[in-house]
């Protein structure tokens, strides 16, 4: 199983690069990034009492994958999670198919439907139908970049045929994964138009064996061949800690990990806290010895 970690830089967003750097030269398999435009300051959410730290630090996941693709040349990078529902597919797409061309096909793109109600509502989306328009956003970026022209006329996403360049070095497009809770509605959407599925594993609860059936029962159901990739966020990082902490934490991955292993998880992404550069190699040791 691969091993993968996920952090957000506390002092400056251009450690980024130096923490992937380090990462690659571990064989830390990916980085991955979250997605959040904002912070509203008052809004009703499941962190509404105590706010973790890191979702006021998070910086714009593709300009920071871009940054990092362009300064490594194995580890790949991916969203943990995006948030298309908030985003106008047309730039989206072409943002994306941008990334996987400078990162030579290294990029996957781990998506969600957002959980901050008054984040959807600031850049114009019903929450109502926040999975409705997940949806038709996705769908409409796929067409994008896996057609010559592409046009949509949904009930929340529509634009005319179009030409839309480049299109992404992976083909038919970089993999798509779902970040959401098990449940049949959305494993009727991952198994619709996603490759896999990125829940963490807080989201998965006791059952995960079950679960697991369920969604590759639907995976057949659909008609989809072969099998869903499997990708599982161990979080762990709401707050700052330091190093020793972190360690502490990691050494009890491992049961994690191997359990995850036994169940065909294709890779285990691994949460670092909001970091510091000085504090970042021993972190990033302790991830790596996971592998």
């Amino acid at each position: 199983m691969k091993i993968g970690v996920m952090t957000t830089p506390w002092e400056n967003v251009g450690d980024m690069v130096a923490i992937a750097r380090m990462a690659e030269d571990r064989g830390i398999d990916s980085l991955w990034v979250g997605e959040h435009s904002h912070l509203p300051v008052t809004t009703r959410h499941a962190f509404a009492d105590n706010t973790p730290e890191f979702y006021r630090h998070v910086p714009d996941p593709y300009i920071t994958l871009a940054a990092v693709a362009a300064s490594t040349t194995t580890i790949r990078i991916g969203t943990g999670i995006a948030l298309p529902a908030e985003c106008e597919p047309l730039g989206l797409a072409k943002v994306i198919a941008s990334l996987d061309t400078l990162a030579g096909g290294r990029f996957e793109w781990g998506v969600g439907y957002g959980w901050n109600k008054l984040e959807m509502v600031n850049r114009g989306v019903d929450p109502r139908y926040r999975m409705a328009r997940f949806r038709e956003v996705v769908l409409a970026v796929r067409a994008l970049w896996t057609a010559e022209t592409a046009g949509f006329g949904g009930d929340h996403v529509r634009f005319t045929e179009s030409w839309s360049w480049p299109k992404p070095v992976q083909r038919p497009h970089p993999p798509i994964l779902l970040g959401c809770r098990p449940g049949p509605r959305a494993f009727a959407q991952l198994t619709e138009f996603c490759d896999g599925w990125l829940p963490s594993v807080t989201q998965c609860g006791d059952g995960l064996d079950e679960t697991l059936t369920r969604l590759r029962s639907a995976w057949t159901a659909a008609g989809r061949v072969g099998r869903p990739a499997l990708t599982f966020i161990d979080t762990g990082f709401s707050s700052d800690v330091d190093v020793d902490t972190f360690r502490a934490r990691t050494e009890t991955t491992k049961g994690l990990a191997a359990r995850l292993a036994d169940c065909g998880t294709d890779r285990l992404i691994v949460g670092m806290p909001l970091f510091r550069l000085t504090d970042a190699e021993p972190m990033l040791d302790s991830v790596a010895a996971l592998t």
